[in-house]
């Protein structure tokens, strides 16, 4: 199987001249974890995880040390709110390297990029590397698990 059979073709995405604001406003109201960003051709040019915009807010010692439960309630950073000036940079600053999939690619090499990764969504690309679909961790399971003759003997 490859992965245009599972994956979700109306993939949500930014464009690499949005700012941060935007983005939030795409995760708000399409509640996903990650968004692809694109250039005027739709060729996927990098990431931005949900994780990059929500670490704006979070003190900084927790990007520091590895087991902050003696913080307690964090505090202030319940209400946090970015700075105007940070909400309002480009998605090109804040956004990874995007790790991605060909829609022609098997599930095997999929499902193992996200473990890799430690991702739960991957952009899928067309052979020109434009953004086709999105597979989640969730969607490419599934999908090799549907080969299991143990499940699809029912």
């Amino acid at each position: 199987m490859k992965v245009e059979s599972c994956m979700k073709k109306n993939a949500i995405s930014v464009k690499d001249t949005d700012d941060l604001a935007i983005a939030a406003r795409q995760f708000v109201k399409h509640h996903v974890g990650m968004l692809p960003v694109v250039n005027g051709k739709w060729e996927l040019v990098g990431v931005l995880q949900i994780r990059d915009l929500l670490t704006l807010v979070l003190p900084v010692f927790t990007r520091l040390i590895e087991d902050f439960d003696f913080v307690g309630t964090f505090g202030a950073a319940n209400s946090a709110q970015p700075s105007k000036e940070e909400i309002s940079k480009n998605v090109t600053e804040v956004m990874e390297e995007p790790v991605f999939v060909e829609e022609s690619w098997g599930l095997p090499h999929a499902f193992a990029l996200l473990l890799h990764h430690h991702l739960s969504d991957l952009p899928v690309v067309d052979a020109e590397n434009r953004l086709v679909g999105v597979a989640s961790r969730v969607d490419i399971g599934s999908a090799l698990l549907k080969k299991w003759e143990i499940v699809s003997g029912d």
